[in-house]
């Protein structure tokens, strides 16, 4: 296998016969509607439910799947015991099934090979490609260490694999995802409360008085329950205050909008934060009992004034003093939304801080209306023997980032580039879940590690352009026809929730718990993977738990 010259295989040509690879192997990329799929029949009985939650998003709502007696998936119906989406999934929860019944899915293992000279897939048993893939992790195990092995992945699936990866000895693991999403914001708040906002976001949306977006797209994004809450809380009478350049859903709902020119909220951020202290309205009790360093932000923020950011944001004084007013006549309920999505024009650590900073002139950390201190449920880890100690792993990679609480993927992909981080080289690539060519930036530099590292493998359920420069490429079968670990979610009140099979996977795709444990076994790592089903392992955490799998079969959530 020529790793220096890696070239992308065409997907779309795949799907019309590639050179030796039958034409149901691959096909164009896209979801079909539920119309066009033949699903949806009308009165149909006798339908089966399925407890599952969903991976549409990383919402992960809680849901039943409905089959009918041809093991037809009819529909998804949120669960209603779940506080994630208290009965009622979004438009892409809803369309899940097109995920199942795609024809355009990955459908059964694949190896790159070279016929005349041109690259090309051709289909795999999935004992080869298994084999094939053990054989390289221990071959560049054997070459350099078991850290030379990366995997980037995102989704329930990364936490079969992650335990492989620990299992064999590789802590090198970095979700590509992450950095753009939450990366930024959790560092920010990490840094001022000492603790992260995580996902999803404890903001009591219901219950608030004053609700302030700045970078948070709720009634355009998916998120299911702020946008319920979101919607009970302008029925309820409290103030909406949206910062966007353009005029967005939640502009349209906002008593407040203001139209900031792009790459400057830190300047109204700083404005607020003047207005609050200098005006003396913000929360002197809270801050008082928890801050520390208010004189110094008192100094910092002196000539920060509305005037000032208006020469920056192009918003008028007024306008800031107004909103700030508003804020803090709310207080404490109100929320300063952190968003999602946070990596904008740079500075963007900082500017979660300033918004975390807010917060707390508000008091609403900790406060009903604002963020409320979520509580989650243990799951227990299923027996297993210590992981070895690697000599090194994603926190030496990312060294000079030293408030990074998971793995930066771009220093993953610079330490595959000979030269760029020799201390630490990676050599091999485990991508799943992700389509790192178009989630990271910087496009030629993840070109040029490709042709460096001596091995990619890619796992999905659907062929993306990642799968193109893949050397084997391992199918994986969708949330709605495998087992994964239990859900357990942060809220008001903590829940757990269960996915199982409403149906068995389409051709001969499988579920990463499956892949993770053959690699395993392949390693000789058979004590970390000591069940035959993973359906074993979630009935053993479930009576820890005091539950059992056919309670949760039963009730889902």
């Amino acid at each position: 296998m020529d790793s220096s010259r890696r070239s992308f295989i065409k997907i779309s040509a795949l799907g019309a016969g590639g050179i030796v690879l039958s034409a149901s192997a691959f096909g164009s990329m896209g979801f079909n509607t539920l119309a066009d799929s033949g699903l949806l029949v009308k009165g149909a009985k006798g339908l089966k439910r399925t407890a599952t939650y969903c991976e549409v998003c990383f919402w992960k709502c809680a849901a039943w799947a409905y089959t009918d007696e041809d093991n037809n998936i009819q529909k998804l119906i949120g669960n209603d015991s779940d506080p994630h989406c208290n009965g009622r999934l979004c438009p892409r929860g809803t369309g899940g099934v097109g995920m199942y019944s795609d024809t355009d899915r990955l459908k059964t293992p694949l190896i790159r090979t070279k016929v005349d000279g041109i690259d090309t897939f051709r289909e795999a048993s999935w004992d080869e490609a298994l084999t094939l893939v053990a054989s390289k992790m221990r071959g560049i195990k054997e070459k350099y260490g078991a850290e030379s092995m990366a995997l980037l992945k995102h989704g329930s699936p990364g936490s079969h694999l992650e335990h492989l990866f620990k299992a064999f000895g590789s802590d090198t693991v970095a979700e590509p995802a992450y950095a753009q999403c939450r990366g930024p914001r959790e560092t920010g708040f990490g840094l001022t409360f000492g603790s992260w906002v995580g996902s999803p976001e404890p903001t009591d949306i219901r219950d608030t008085q004053c609700l302030v977006l700045i970078g948070a797209h709720i009634g355009e994004n998916m998120h299911n329950t702020q946008v319920q809450e979101m919607a009970e809380a302008i029925d309820n009478g409290a103030t909406i205050i949206t910062v966007d350049p353009r005029f967005s859903t939640a502009a349209s709902k906002s008593k407040h909008w203001l139209a900031i020119k792009p790459s400057t909220d830190i300047a109204l951020l700083l404005a607020w934060m003047h207005v609050l202290i200098y005006e003396d309205i913000y929360n002197k009790e809270y801050v008082e009992q928890y801050a520390f360093g208010f004189d110094e932000l008192k100094e910092h923020v002196k000539n920060f004034t509305p005037e000032w950011a208006y020469g920056i944001t192009t918003i008028k004084p007024n306008d800031i003093r107004k909103t700030a007013r508003a804020m803090a006549n709310a207080a404490p309920a109100t929320i300063v939304h952190p968003g999602r999505h946070v990596t904008w024009y740079g500075d963007d650590s900082q500017r979660e801080r300033a918004i975390a900073i807010l917060n707390g002139l508000l008091g609403s950390w900790g406060a009903r209306g604002g963020f409320y201190f979520k509580e989650k449920i243990k799951v227990p880890t299923f027996p297993h023997p210590p992981y070895p100690h690697p000599k090194w792993g994603w926190k030496e990679i990312g060294e000079q980032y030293p408030f990074a609480e998971m793995g930066i993927t771009s220093e993953v992909i610079k330490a595959s580039i000979p030269g760029e981080n020799d201390k630490y080289p990676v050599k091999g690539w485990f991508i799943a879940g992700t389509n790192l060519v178009n989630t990271v930036p910087q496009r030629a530099m993840i070109e040029k590690a490709m042709e460096a590292v001596e091995f990619i493998v890619v796992m999905d359920t659907m062929p993306m352009e990642i799968t193109g420069y893949a050397d084997v490429v391992l199918p994986e079968c969708t949330y709605l026809e495998r087992y994964d670990g239990i859900r357990s979610a942060t809220n008001r009140e903590p829940s757990i929730a269960l996915r199982m099979p409403a149906v068995e996977p389409k051709y001969n795709s499988k579920p990463a718990w499956w892949m993770a444990k053959q690699i395993g076994e392949k390693l000789g790592l058979h004590e970390h993977f000591n069940y035959d089903d993973f359906k074993d392992v979630i009935a053993w955490q479930l009576e820890q738990m005091g539950s059992s799998l056919e309670e949760m079969e039963k009730i889902g959530v």
